[in-house]
């Protein structure tokens, strides 16, 4: 089965799944509940250091609580690996609690075991009280992003070439949990950037049950990855290629000067009534699939 496919059968039978995170009321507010595995050989290319595993995989489900809204309360990391070698704890563990301590979280605990390929698993928890789903657009809400587009493709571009210092760099991106706190109660639907932007355009909007309409001129372009490559790569990669956990969000016209100033965003479109169109052509939905 394609991810998709077992995507739409568990949330046939898991009616509370389909959001970046899990929301659990709780004594008068919501528990934001996530996890996410990571694995050697289809997460970290070659060249991929032992602090960058650790900080990345804490930070994607940092990135779920982000898009939820959320306010981080705590993170459980649980590792594998053949051998449980010292210098990949310790890597691990800088890694992990640098993202933490960068992120305002904590690293609370986890489990160790052994097996044959190194895999990790993050669990994120956070609180909110209106935490920001991914059902809430409304024809004519404006499109967002927050950052810059592109960071893991130019990330991957480097490794292969052997340019690990700054891969690696790219790689240890920042959970946008502060903006996302800011974002909570002004953005109508939000969702992090995990399997590209043309499928997470896809998600949000289908969630919605209403389209979308983007402009390319418009889209925030790392540049680095601009003086890599161009024209039709250029264009899959910002479009296509998943894990830049930047927040995708809608809001409307008249609340977008209530913003706060330090959240770094564009206005990339509109939500419309119906259709998928990136410059007036339909945009596939496509993306990262494990």
């Amino acid at each position: 089965m394609r991810e998709t496919d077992v995507l739409r059968l568990i949330n046939a039978r898991v009616i509370a799944s389909g959001d970046d995170a899990a929301v659990v009321p709780f004594k008068g507010t919501n528990l934001i509940l996530t996890t996410d595995m990571l694995h050697r050989e289809s997460d970290f290319p070659t060249g991929t250091t032992t602090r960058t595993i650790g900080w990345r995989s804490v930070a994607v489900s940092l990135s779920d609580l982000a898009a939820m809204g959320a306010r981080p309360l705590g993170v459980l990391l649980a590792l594998a690996d053949p051998d449980l070698d010292e210098e990949l704890i310790s890597g691990v563990l800088d890694g992990a609690l640098a993202c933490c301590k960068q992120a305002g979280a904590q690293l609370v605990g986890g489990d160790i075991d052994r097996q044959r390929e190194l895999t990790l698993v993050s669990t994120g928890v956070g609180e909110a009280e209106r935490p920001v789903r991914r059902d809430g657009a409304m024809v004519g809400d404006l499109i967002c992003v927050t950052g810059e587009l592109g960071r893991t493709a130019t990330g991957l571009n480097l490794f292969s070439t052997g340019d690990t210092d700054r891969a690696n760099d790219l790689f240890c991106f920042p959970p946008r949990l502060e903006w996302g706190m800011k974002l909570a109660g002004l953005a109508t639907s939000m969702i992090d950037i995990s399997d590209g932007l043309a499928h997470s355009l896809h998600l949000m909007a289908s969630q919605s049950r209403v389209g979308f309409r983007v402009r390319w001129k418009r889209l925030p372009i790392i540049p680095l990855l601009s003086d890599q490559i161009s024209g039709a790569a250029l264009r899959d990669a910002v479009l296509f290629t998943g894990e830049d956990y930047e927040l995708l969000f809608t809001v409307p016209a008249d609340l977008v000067s209530r913003i706060d100033p330090t959240v770094s965003f564009t206005m990339i479109g509109h939500v419309t009534e119906h259709g998928f169109t990136l410059d007036d052509e339909q945009l596939p939905d496509r993306g990262y699939e494990h």
